[in-house]
């Protein structure tokens, strides 16, 4: 194939990636997480001058600041909402994404132009990423900044060029300031370093070294001077993780993106997975797994192998497992994708049987059938989320129930001076409705409630007798925290104060509460 060729077709399917994520998104917005939420928030109070804090008036320590940084730029430039900045962002990322997923793999394979091709479009119709794409996070920048660094790498790789170094070491820097999972990008590259320079110890260590101080230096500074010095923590809090339960997850998730779930409840996804180590047993011999070692070692595949052993190893030992155990949790692994398309197509090349003539037309077929699934699983979710919204499960509140809701619009007429405390039970939502500073209510062990009393009697955030505070009530039609006392908990703790639905105005979202202190 004529490379002219090559990259009008991986352009295509690039822009037809973008256009996914443009109509699952043109109709609602991009679907919006709690995450999604603080980051939005920070960058309206950095558009503002306010600093980076979020709409409960905390600092930003949980997530790096780079995305929410480069959305108040553009919204301070531009003046449009936030969420269009953040929808905007995506669909070029995206689109990026996957030209430069096509990019890599044809340089970690030369001259496999028509896998490059299929690769692109297995990244442009994969489920996960447009449903990544389709909301407000910083993951879509994190993959382009991933993918930036892999085809550095493999430029330093095999030229050990000086500029390659510098452009793996900023990029690892600005990975870590769009993701802590940057640090793999660190991790990665320093290895990388080693490995080209292990004919000369001396300078393979000064060298890693360097690299390591000018890649995770900025962010360590950041870490300390600005979360530790706030908080007392240096890369905010998360979940424990349990690393048997998300190895299980991962494969679970990688076998997700090939084959149908109807499947996947017949065939067990770690049933596939031991059914391809004992197809690679019987096909093993010293010679084939010598050859594929060193092929894996070679410039082009080493980042490749290199960043999948690094960040692999995070989403087993690292991520929080209650939050990414689910299925439709994939944004962190779907990071992998690219790299797993190279490592695979490496194995099959020394493993696999070789074909030719009608069976190699009969392979190519079965891909081209194979598309279809993934494919058909997009179209489908671009539909749904044309019509009610995102439908993915990052998306808790730009939904088209919750938009069209009497709730919504009876908060959208709501008269709130600019210093009345709004209290809520689910604060992202209210930020979503009323993009204000909303304020927390006590927390309590929502399983045993051992700590109820103590959660409310000691609870300081209670508003002062001078204040005007309401409270937005969501009930069960949208998914709450369920570890807040109800309003009849809170009623007799609030000082001095009467607690009582708005005009008696109830609806099947929720109610509005007046907080009247004296």
């Amino acid at each position: 194939m004529k490379p002219r060729t090559f990259y009008i077709l991986l352009a295509l399917i690039a822009v037809l990636g973008s256009l996914a994520v443009y109509f699952a998104t043109s109709q609602f917005g991009p679907g919006l997480s709690t995450d999604g939420a603080r980051y939005l928030s920070t960058a309206e109070s950095l558009a503002a001058g306010r600093g980076a804090i979020d709409y409960l008036g905390e600092p930003l320590v949980n997530w790096p600041p780079l995305y929410p940084a480069i959305v108040a730029v553009l919204h301070w430039l531009t003046r449009a909402d936030v969420m269009l900045i953040a929808q905007a962002i995506n669909i070029v990322a995206f689109g990026v994404i996957i030209a430069l997923s096509g990019v890599f793999v044809l340089r970690a394979l030369p001259g496999r132009h028509s896998f490059a091709l299929l690769a692109a479009l297995v990244i442009a119709s994969s489920r996960a990423l447009v449903e990544t794409a389709a909301n407000v996070a910083s993951d879509p920048l994190f993959m382009l900044c991933v993918l930036l660094w892999l085809l550095a790498a493999q430029q330093y790789a095999a030229t050990r060029s000086p500029r390659s170094f510098w452009q793996m070491a900023l990029l690892a820097a600005a990975g870590c300031f769009l993701r802590y999972a940057g640090s793999s990008l660190v991790m990665a590259g320093g290895l990388l370093v080693l490995w080209a320079w292990r004919s000369e110890w001396r300078q393979a260590l000064v060298r890693a070294c360097a690299y390591g101080a000018l890649a995770a230096g900025p962010i360590g500074l950041w870490a300390v001077f600005h979360n530790y010095r706030l908080t007392g923590i240096l890369l905010g809090t998360h979940q424990p993780s349990y690393p048997p339960g998300l190895f299980v997850a991962a494969i679970e998730k990688v076998a997700s993106w090939l084959l149908p779930e109807r499947i996947l409840l017949i065939v067990p996804p770690l049933a596939l997975f031991g059914g391809l180590l004992a197809a690679l047993a019987l096909r093993s011999t010293r010679q084939r797994w010598a050859a594929w070692l060193q092929r894996t070692l070679a410039a082009p595949v080493l980042p490749a192998a290199a960043f999948t052993l690094v960040y692999g190893a995070m989403l087993v030992f690292t991520i929080s497992y209650s939050e990414h155990r689910v299925p439709g949790s994939q944004r962190l692994h779907a990071v992998l994708l690219p790299c797993l398309l190279v490592l695979g197509y490496t194995l099959y090349q020394e493993f696999g049987p070789r074909l030719a003539g009608a069976w190699r037309t009969l392979a190519l077929a079965a891909a081209a059938v194979w598309l279809l699934f993934p494919i058909y699983r997009t179209v489908d979710y671009v539909r749904s989320s044309y019509a009610e919204g995102d439908v993915s499960y990052y998306n808790l509140y730009n939904t088209r129930a919750l938009r069209r809701s009497d709730l919504a619009a009876h908060l959208s007429q709501f008269p709130f001076e600019p210093d009345d405390k709004v209290y809520s039970n689910n604060e992202g939502a209210a930020w979503f409705l009323l993009r204000r500073r909303i304020y927390r209510l006590p927390r309590y062990d929502g399983e045993t409630q051992a700590s109820l009393q103590a959660a409310l009697t000691e609870f300081d955030g209670w508003p002062a007798p001078d204040d005007t505070a309401w409270l937005i009530w969501f009930g069960d039609a949208l998914d709450y925290k369920r570890d807040v006392p109800t309003p009849q908990q809170m009623r007799e703790h609030i000082p001095a104060s009467t607690m009582r639905v708005l005009n008696n105005y109830r609806s099947g979202y929720g109610e509005i509460y007046v907080l009247d202190t004296e």
